[in-house]
């Protein structure tokens, strides 16, 4: 006998055994720093990158634009400067036009002084551009007015009141030769009563008018007026020159500010001087006065109005949406008897505009650098991630190959062990889901006739069980059955669209939820065994191998198989021996007892079900039916069967199969009929157990029946309505609907079990639980399904039942 370690060196081990894991934790803390430094710094580089060009860019951008700004500055204050001088030219001649005029006229009545103030006035206007006319007007209301006229000369027009009133024109052509005297009758003009008069003796000296329309001409302008008083303050005369604002409204017109810049003229009022256009007061309306910055309709003008009557003059920056509009508003103080300002308005774009677009341009170039910094850095980056996924790779094969090689180790143990049948095919079914990576894994046996396929044994990872006895039959499934005598192997992903595996998805692989499998052919000597079926196995590079693996397993199962085939002789006579002993018991052992044990066991599994959901079996007692018999059909989808038939007066097929149903139903003897969308449920149940086999026999009777007409249906109306019928015996839940009379509605327990049975049996079959084969099987004849796994019954044997004995 091996002797143990002594206790005393069990301590000294202690740090040779914890140094492997200390140095395998430092590898992995290595081997993770650098993975991050090999996927980490591409990633900085191109981070600093772009920093830095995002920096090179803004310092660039904030100094073109600083220095932009400032030259714009110069620029506005230079154009300021420009347009006071402009209007210092323009408008100090008419200025020293009228002092002269004054001194001239020496404060004589209108008439006196009329030929000689008209000789000076077309001598001073032909030398005065911005001079447009001459006015001299008494207090007597006597009037000389100068003006020029379409053929380079003048007219004179005088008002003379001595005697009545008399208007008369004169009019000369450019030689200053007298072509035309008309008077004038209809004329009333009283230049007392002109704005330029009368603030011209308000105000005692010399008054500027705002601009206004001149009444002859009907052009926008303004009048400077002079007076003159006798020593008594007596108002003797008023002199006025007319200046015409076209000439100064052409020039602001074709000064360049930016693109789309403006100057103009203003008062403090806000309102307009000269503005940069020639229909800014409307020409229709003697009285019209000149707009306000608000009233022009330019949404720029009025926020810059805005601006000056909140702020006051100076040079501002207004954002207007999206657009910085650059406000520049300085008086022009010692030109005249008012305070105008010259306002510049231009947007920001015009001087920095092309700062933004060299920002593009550079912006643009940086990113273009920058793609391609990080383009060489990502295709660095996927070169080692392309690595390390080959590495990965290289690596999950390997287990896998390590794994599926262990699995043949153990295989060919347990072909040399005492349980080599029953242990080793759990054991092979075991080891084949965890190499395949597979969420379940089945072995099939081909029945003698070679008509059924037996699962021997069917390991589920999800439940980490062991199922055996569900059948596969050729006539539910040909083309499945064909191709496994073809000898190949069937990989597909897509079950329900193979036409290989559509049947089997149909009533196997589509209740759990599994459409990815790979099945292979258990084949000796050219003779089909059985089948290996790998269901929902792992892809990729986990998949390595998948094919070879399973056609090496398929091999050594078909060896087993065909081992256990060929028993010697005493074997033989021994199972001879031993089948017919089952079959003496099996007809000594009484039928009631049978389906007793298969409803103990049931009635337990349900009660833990309960209990598990806080519900016992004790408080359902009134709601719920012990034992009752359950049918459930499943009938066509409402597609198929929309259609009218052609030998009834139904308006669908529909309409006529439940018609059909319905009369077949009413003479059954079922005491419940319900219709539900595309399923019927029906339920013989009376209250006392004794009866439970009768109402077995009334529902299984009634199926059969209603088996027959659905397919006397399908052959009438040459159409596959694809039916589905099963049953079930055991405990519903029954609720009262308060209707006059009150109805009984079902549900729960066997409803969900038939439910379930119908929808995943072959079409036109009835399906049958264990406890309905226990209370039929002597009167109906079955023949095996498989087993099937649910909550509130366990593993539960399933048969299909075929007709009456």
């Amino acid at each position: 006998m091996a002797r143990s370690p002594k206790p005393a060196l069990q301590p000294a081990a202690t740090p040779a055994s914890t140094a492997p894991s200390d140095a395998a934790a430092r590898d992995r803390r290595e081997s993770r720093l650098r993975a991050a430094l090999r996927h980490g710094l591409p990633l900085v580089g191109v981070v600093v990158v772009v920093v830095l060009v995002a920096a090179i860019a803004y310092f660039v951008y904030s100094a073109n634009r600083k220095g932009a700004v400032t030259l714009s500055n110069d620029l506005i204050t230079a154009i300021d400067r420009r347009v006071g001088a402009q209007m210092r030219s323009y408008l100090t001649p008419p200025q020293q036009f009228l002092t002269l005029a004054d001194a001239a006229g020496a404060g004589r009545n209108a008439i006196e002084a009329a030929p000689e103030m008209e000789r000076f006035a077309r001598y001073a206007i032909a030398s005065i551009p911005s001079v447009s006319a001459f006015s001299y007007a008494d207090a007597q209301g006597n009037y000389v007015f100068v003006v020029r006229n379409e053929k380079g000369g003048f007219d004179t027009k005088l008002i003379d009141r001595r005697e009545g009133r008399r208007v008369t024109w004169q009019r000369r052509d450019g030689a200053n030769k007298t072509i035309a005297i008309e008077e004038d009758p209809g004329d009333t003009f009283d230049p007392r009563t002109r704005p330029w008069y009368q603030g011209a003796e308000s105000t005692r000296k010399m008054f500027w008018t705002d601009t206004y329309l001149f009444y002859t001409l009907r052009k926008p302008g303004l009048t400077v007026a002079l007076p003159r008083f006798d020593s008594d303050g007596k108002l003797q005369t008023v002199i006025a020159v007319d200046i015409e604002l076209a000439t100064l409204c052409a020039y602001l017109e074709q000064l360049h500010i930016g693109t789309r810049g403006r100057a103009m003229i203003v008062d403090p009022a806000g309102r307009i001087v000269a503005y940069p256009s020639a229909d800014w007061v409307p020409a229709s309306d003697p009285e019209a006065k000149s707009p306000r910055l608000d009233e022009v309709g330019d949404p720029v003008l009025t926020r810059a109005y805005d601006l000056l009557r909140v702020e006051g003059y100076g040079r501002k920056v207004l954002d207007l949406g999206h657009e910085r509009i650059i406000v520049s508003s300085e008086p022009v103080r010692r030109l005249t008897s008012r305070d105008w300002i010259v306002l510049i308005v231009v947007p920001e774009t015009d001087f920095v505009g092309f700062v933004a677009d060299s920002g593009v341009t550079a912006l643009v170039m940086s990113i273009a650098v920058v793609l391609i910094v990080a383009g060489l850095t990502g295709l660095l980056a996927w070169r080692n991630v392309l690595a390390e996924r080959r590495a990965a790779a290289a690596t999950t094969r390997q287990h896998a190959l390590e794994t599926r090689t262990q699995t043949f180790i153990d295989l060919a143990h347990d072909a040399v062990a005492a349980d080599a049948e029953e242990a080793g095919l759990a054991r092979a079914t075991e080891s084949a889901a965890t190499a395949c990576a597979a969420k379940r894994v089945a072995i099939w046996r081909l029945s003698r006739d070679g008509r059924t396929l037996t699962c021997e044994d069917c390991f589920d990872t999800a439940v980490n069980d062991h199922t055996t006895g569900l059948a596969l039959h050729r006539d539910e499934m040909p083309h499945l059955f064909e191709a496994l005598g073809q000898g190949k192997a069937i990989d597909t992903e897509e079950a329900g669209q193979d036409k290989r595996t559509s049947e089997l998805f149909a009533s196997y692989l589509r209740p759990l939820e599994i459409s990815n499998v790979y099945v292979a052919p258990i084949v000796m000597a050219g003779r089909l065994l059985g089948m290996l079926s790998i269901e929902d196995p792992q892809r990729g590079d986990r998949a390595t191998g998948l094919a070879t693996f399973c056609d090496a397993l398929s091999i050594l199962l078909a060896l087993r198989f065909t081992s256990a085939a060929s028993p010697t002789a005493g074997a033989a006579q021994a199972t001879v021996v031993a089948a017919a002993a089952a079959a003496v018991a099996a007809q000594d052992k009484a039928e009631p007892a049978e389906a007793q044990s298969s409803f103990a066991q049931r009635q337990t599994r349900l009660e833990r079900t309960l209990l598990a959901h806080n519900a016992p079996m004790e408080s359902l007692i009134e709601s719920a039916i012990d034992r009752a018999a359950v049918g459930v059909i499943k009938l066509p989808n409402w597609t198929t069967v929309a259609q009218r038939p052609s030998d009834s007066g139904q308006r669908t097929a529909m309409d006529a199969i439940v018609q059909e149903l319905r009369r077949t139903i009413e003479t059954s003897g079922v005491c419940y009929a319900a219709l539900l969308d595309d399923e019927i449920v029906l339920a013989a149940f009376l209250r006392d157990r004794r009866s439970v086999e009768g109402n077995a026999m009334c529902l299984a009777t009634a199926m059969l029946e209603l088996r027959d007409r659905l397919i006397e249906l399908e052959d009438r109306w040459s159409t596959s309505l694809d039916f589905r019928l099963a049953i079930d015996i055991g405990t519903v839940m029954a609720s009262t609907v308060g209707t006059d009379p009150p109805s009984r509605n079902l549900w729960g327990g066997s409803i969900g079990i038939a439910k379930v049975l119908a929808g995943t049996t072959a079409r036109r079959t009835i399906a049958a639980s264990e406890t309905a084969y226990d209370l039929l099987s002597t009167q109906f004849l079955f023949r095996p399904r498989g087993s099937y796994f649910l909550p509130e019954t366990g593993n539960m044997r399933t048969f299909v039942m075929v007709g009456r004995i």
